[in-house]
């Protein structure tokens, strides 16, 4: 008996053991969790906003007036939809064509938009000056109304769209002279004058069967490269590349047109191809003449200037008796004095110059002008008459002045302001104002980008500046340097000094004490003063009387 009592306790025991891990052991059941996506379906789905027409994006930049803006949707509904109306609201700097009330831009839409098809509304908008590059976010309404339904539907949608500026390229060869019957290296410049970015440029030479005779004359010139890549190229800067190129001497004394193809991506995304032309202006082949020409590269249009002609004998005989008679192709060129030049004598590997008043017309700017030179002279008792020809670029001109510079504070900041006028006729590029410390002021450097220096107008500068010791004050000397560049790119640079007034140094708290110490002892000393005076000033009775009174 005593043993069942035993052996049942030990099987109850056991199954109190097992039941629980049992029981912890089996999987839990958990209530499903929520799904993390949003399951509310509308009719109508928002898909892209972007500039332009649908199906062909654009570049657009401040100041762009009556612009296209489409909104693309998709119909992802069960019905086809009809009467789509949009009304458009777009932060402060965009404008509608037509506005509305509280400056609301609106479009239709009068085709029906069936199931599963997409639809766009295109408003018209204008680009305020002051806005910037970047990305904007707007919002729309859009009403429209379900085929075999009655009553009208409206739905809000959050958009973002980008105002990407605009892209501008153009090439030029950095130095367009070359030579025939020789390698020559050329480099060409590649401008973006625009305000939009141009991405990842390839640039690469177009094949002769697109290009027209009348176009390039490329056939039997060698150039070694024909493809380059140019990345990408940011607004108002400057990239180059460069090739080598052999010219026949049968061009000699011609321009070679050379076409080029560029493939690049604008700030939509959109592929660009466009075909640009470099021209190259091919030199005289030499023909053993005894007289060298050196030809200035450039000459400034609008004003009057020198053109200086080098003549030099290279020969290892005397030259006498030299007659020197110049023409230039372009009848916007004149030369302000007979055409004519005597020169006595050259010694052998001697030189002269001659300075010939000459004056090119504004018609013949950023162009190439070749110039026919006829020369007669006497060697070795014998008349010589060569011909030769040389060519000179025609570039406009820019006169800049820095005046009006003083301080002036701006939002609490100290600046030294000023103004920049060009008083030429094409305008600087790439301009810098910098301020420089002189004979002992304590302003420390400073620099400000200005950008293009046009000829309509001053262009202001304001360079905020700080001081080594902590604090402006008095009369300072600062040297003002401008940089900027032509149309060559060349650099140049303008500087001058100047005198700021920062106004007196702020008294210090021991003067402030001595200050008050001095008033306070002006005042006391004012004040016996007036005691004295007033006992000075008290009448005196006589002394007659007061005898009398005491009697």
């Amino acid at each position: 008996m005593i043993y069942k009592t035993i052996l049942l306790t030990a099987i109850f025991l056991a199954g109190q053991l097992v039941i629980p891990s049992y029981a912890q052991s089996a999987p839990e059941q958990l209530a499903p969790q929520e799904s993390p996506f949003e399951h509310g379906y509308n009719d109508v789905k928002f898909l892209d906003a972007y500039f332009g027409y649908p199906n062909q994006k654009i570049e657009v930049q401040p100041g762009d007036q009556n612009v296209p803006f489409t909104i693309l949707f998709s119909n992802v509904g069960t019905e086809d939809i009809a009467g789509i109306k949009g009304l458009m609201s777009l932060p402060a700097g965009f404008s509608g064509a037509t506005p509305l009330v509280n400056g609301l831009i609106e479009a239709d839409n009068s085709q029906t938009a069936t199931s599963g098809s997409s639809f766009t509304l295109t408003f018209y908008v204008n680009l305020d000056k002051s806005i910037n590059i970047h990305d904007y976010a707007g919002t729309i309404e859009l009403t429209y109304s379900r085929v075999r339904e009655n009553g009208v539907h409206q739905s809000f949608y959050d958009f973002n769209f980008k105002v990407t500026g605009k892209s501008l390229l153009n090439l030029r060869a950095e130095n367009p002279f070359i030579q025939p019957e020789s390698n020559n290296q050329v480099t060409v410049q590649v401008l973006n004058n625009g305000t939009g970015t141009v991405n990842n440029l390839d640039i690469t030479v177009s094949p002769l069967s697109n290009a027209t005779s009348n176009v390039s004359n490329l056939q039997n010139v060698v150039i070694d490269q024909h493809h380059w890549h140019i990345g990408n190229v940011e607004p108002n800067t400057v990239k180059s590349f460069s090739f080598n190129v052999f010219v026949p001497p049968n061009l000699s004394g011609q321009t070679l047109h050379m076409p080029l193809t560029l493939v690049y991506f604008d700030g939509q995304g959109n592929q660009v191809t466009d075909q640009k032309t470099v021209d190259l202006i091919i030199g005289t082949a030499s023909l053993n003449f005894n007289i060298k020409l050196s030809t200035p590269s450039s000459i400034s249009m609008g004003v009057m200037q020198n053109l200086t002609l080098g003549l030099q004998n290279l020969s290892p005989s005397d030259i006498s008796n030299v007659a020197v008679t110049v023409t230039p192709s372009s009848s916007d060129f004149r030369i302000l004095d007979d055409p004519r030049w005597y020169i006595q004598e050259i010694k052998p590997l001697g030189g002269t110059f001659l300075n010939i008043p000459v004056f090119a017309d504004q018609n013949i700017a950023n162009q190439a002008i070749d110039f026919n030179v006829n020369i007669q002279y006497t060697k070795d008792g014998s008349t010589v008459m060569e011909q030769q020809n040389f060519a000179t670029y025609i570039r406009p001109v820019i006169d800049v002045s820095v005046y009006g510079v003083q301080s002036q504070i701006i939002a609490g900041q100290t600046n030294i302001i000023g103004n920049v006028l060009n008083e030429g006729n094409l305008k600087g590029q790439f301009a810098i104002v910098t301020i420089d410390a002189v004979e002992g002021s304590t302003i420390k450097e400073a620099t400000q980008y200005i950008g293009d220096i046009d000829t309509d107008a001053p262009t202001p500068f304001n360079v905020p500046v700080q001081s080594t010791t902590g604090q402006l004050s008095g009369d300072q000397k600062v040297l003002v340097t401008l940089t900027y560049k032509d149309t060559l790119l060349q650099p140049h640079t303008l500087t001058q000094v100047d005198t700021v007034s920062f106004g007196k140094p702020a008294p210090t708290s021991s003067v402030d004490v001595s200050q008050l110490q001095l008033v306070i002892l002006v005042a006391i000393a004012a004040g016996i003063g007036g005691i004295v005076f007033k006992i000075k000033k008290k009448p005196k009775e006589p002394l007659e009387k007061k005898v009398q009174e005491t009697s």
